[in-house]
């Protein structure tokens, strides 16, 4: 991993949009997407980096949300008949946006640990992560053989905690005092097995999400590592050729791009329901297929904005029918399950697509997981810190702390960053959708996010400099959990940008005035 020389994140962003997206063959990007991205605005101009790390958050988000922005201009060309319109994107939105669930404020001002808010959600917490007990079963510890692993309890720990042979609950650790007691039981317990037999017990016998936190070089050394290193971001394939190129909905959208287009969100946590978040802010009609037989999580609160949801349990007959009826009249489906899930379940990509074909209108098929579309290990299961750990993001961090030991990467970060990939894939699918016609498959995964993020390359020294002194007293291990380090790194976000020079500050305002008010959780079906 090699240091670039730094400049500001407009600059930054600007390159990375034109040689690292624009220029990269493989996304066969349309030539009314080429041809505009000269003009992308990015502001405001002279802004380095300030979130505290050597991996380029800022930088990259800035550049994906300008081609989005991108597409969404495409669109409305193709649609309205509009003339190209100018696309400016601020580098605070987003990098903000990479923990926009822990900015969130009900109209009460409420956050999302607020018991206003937290305790509305009590009934989907089916897994007891309310207990810090259970919630310490997703953490890095260091194994037998000295080797960092990362665990991860999904939204039910119930399989680590057998894996582990300790007992389910302990209510008795409840509480922040308690914290550095329940690391120590989950130290003690990972340090009697070596990192291999973790790797494959957790994933092949347990079916539990789990990784080896690899450096990258490591990574690129194993088989699974291999098979991906050529990936594009994203994949957009088009299938059925013969099905003719399907009209835009006729609607009165204020030339939202995506009015009328009508999305099934079959995901959860935080990467897919992004995908589908995305889509309704450009107008479409997203409808969430959850279930109260499933767990979820406070990301609700962010990821359901503009959405409508209804629940279904599609392991029962009714279920299915329901779903097989929707299917009629969507144009995108995002599957953001575990591989395979929903095709036990009756509805594989070959099901959906036929669908298509038989109505003589093409469907968008996306599909989004942890380890990519290809490699021996693509039928696992995972989030966001398994497969930043799998690629060694981690380790970057760690280095950024002056440590020889991984660090989670501080944000939400690929599990957004592949939300606004899937929005800009799918945008892509159904402007072909129109022109050409056809149906879509669309393959991105958060692995394929991390090693093109990887490549962009890190901050150089001077950069490292400038961010640890203005973050001065800012540390984490490798044990440190998610959630504080995403506080942490908003409050210093606002510390070091300084909200009185009209920067967060004036974000969040701006967003008040747009929205009638602050982000609220009216949309949100539970």
């Amino acid at each position: 991993m090699t240091a670039d020389r730094t400049t500001d994140i407009a600059t930054e962003a600007r390159r990375i949009l034109l040689e690292k997206l624009i220029a990269d063959p493989r996304l066969d990007l349309p030539e009314s997407v080429i041809e505009r991205a000269g003009h992308v605005r990015f502001v405001p101009e002279n802004t380095h980096p300030f979130i505290p790390s050597l991996l380029k958050f800022s930088e990259s988000s800035s550049a994906l949300w300008a081609l989005a922005g991108l597409f969404s201009d495409a669109i409305a060309q193709n649609r309205y008949g509009l003339p190209p319109q100018s696309v400016t994107l601020d580098v605070y939105s987003a990098s903000m946006f990479l923990m926009s669930t822990y900015m969130f404020k009900a109209e009460n001002g409420a956050s999302i640990w607020d018991p206003f808010l937290r305790d509305r959600l009590t009934h989907l917490d089916l897994g007891n992560l309310h207990e810090s007990y259970r919630r310490a079963a997703t953490n890095m510890y260091k194994a037998k053989d000295g080797v960092f692993f990362h665990l991860h309890g999904s939204l039910n720990p119930t399989n680590t905690f057998t894996m582990l042979d300790l007992p389910q609950h302990r209510l008795d650790l409840q509480g922040p005092e308690h914290y550095n007691t329940v690391l120590d039981i989950f130290k003690d317990a990972v340090a009697q097995r070596d990192s291999r037999w973790l790797d494959i017990e957790s994933n092949e016998h347990w079916r539990q999400a789990g990784t080896i936190c690899y450096t990258p070089e490591q990574f690129r050394l194993t088989s699974h590592g291999k098979a991906m290193e050529n990936e594009p971001i994203y994949n957009v394939n088009r299938i059925m050729e013969d099905i003719p190129p399907v009209a835009w909905p006729t609607v009165d959208a204020r030339y939202r791009p995506l009015a009328g287009i009508n999305v099934l969100d079959l995901s959860r946590v935080v990467a897919g329901p992004t995908i589908s978040s995305i889509l309704a802010l450009l107008g479409a009609n997203v409808l969430r297929i959850s279930s109260h037989t499933l767990p979820d999580t406070i990301f609700l609160y962010d990821t359901q904005i503009g959405k409508r949801d209804t629940s279904l349990n599609l392991k029962t007959p009714e279920g299915k029918l329901k779903l097989k009826q929707l299917l009629e009249d969507a144009d995108v489906i995002v599957d953001g399950y575990r591989p395979g899930a929903l095709e036990k379940l009756g509805f594989s990509r070959t099901y959906v697509q036929e669908v298509g074909r038989r109505r003589g209108r093409g469907i968008v098929h996306l599909r989004e997981c942890c380890y990519g579309w290809k490699g021996e290990w693509s039928f696992r299961s995972g989030w966001q810190q398994i497969s930043d750990a799998l690629t060694g993001t981690p380790w970057i961090q760690g280095k950024y702390f002056g440590l020889d030991e991984p660090v989670i990467p501080l944000l939400p970060n690929s599990d957004y960053q592949t939300g606004i990939i899937g929005a800009i894939s799918v945008c892509q699918a159904l402007l072909q959708r129109a022109t050409v016609g056809g149906s879509y498959n669309v393959d991105v995964s958060l692995t394929q996010f991390n090693l093109w993020y990887l490549g962009l390359g890190i901050h150089d020294d001077q950069t490292h400099h400038e961010l640890l002194r203005m973050n001065p007293g800012f540390s984490a291990r490798h044990d440190t959990e998610l959630h504080p380090l995403v506080a942490k790194v908003e409050m210093l976000s606002r510390r070091s940008q300084g909200e009185g020079k009209g920067k967060i500050g004036r974000l969040e305002a701006d967003c008040a005035a747009r929205e009638g008010g602050p982000r609220s959780s009216h949309g949100i079906g539970v």
